[in-house]
């Protein structure tokens, strides 16, 4: 299970819709299965079907996560038209070896209302995983 605080789970969402019509993206950094900061990204794609994270996010990264002493917890991207599901597209970036993350987080601005879902994406395989949204 992801845990996310309500702050952080805002912070997620309002760069989503920051990044429309474009697909936004970002890292999330905490220890094991909770997460502590949001590093929002610019999605080097520049589209909205596909991301990717360029050298700036993967620096960004190491300022806010890896100076805190925290880890990386999970891939954040968003769907501008479609579920929150892994795309094709998707399971292939998280095959990635030097993603140093299986847990992808997708962000569906697809009316009527977002949603946001957790996946473990292993070997070409996705389990979705409960995300508790908590005080904070």
């Amino acid at each position: 299970m992801l845990v996310l605080p309500r702050s952080l789970w805002l912070e997620v969402l309002g760069h989503c819709y920051d990044g429309l019509p474009e697909e936004a993206c970002g890292l999330l950094g905490g220890r094991g299965d909770r997460a502590h900061v949001f590093v929002p990204c610019a999605n080097a794609d520049r589209s909205s079907r596909t991301f990717s994270l360029g050298p700036e996010c993967w620096e960004a990264a190491d300022r806010r996560i890896g100076a805190a002493g925290l880890e990386l917890v999970a891939v954040v991207h968003s769907h501008t038209h479609t579920e929150a599901y892994p795309s094709p597209t998707d399971v292939d970036q998280a095959s990635n070896p030097l993603l140093p993350t299986d847990r992808w987080v997708v962000v569906s601005l697809r009316p009527p209302a977002p949603s946001i879902r957790s996946y473990r994406i292993t070997d070409g395989s996705v389990a979705e995983e409960p995300i508790e949204v908590r005080p904070g």
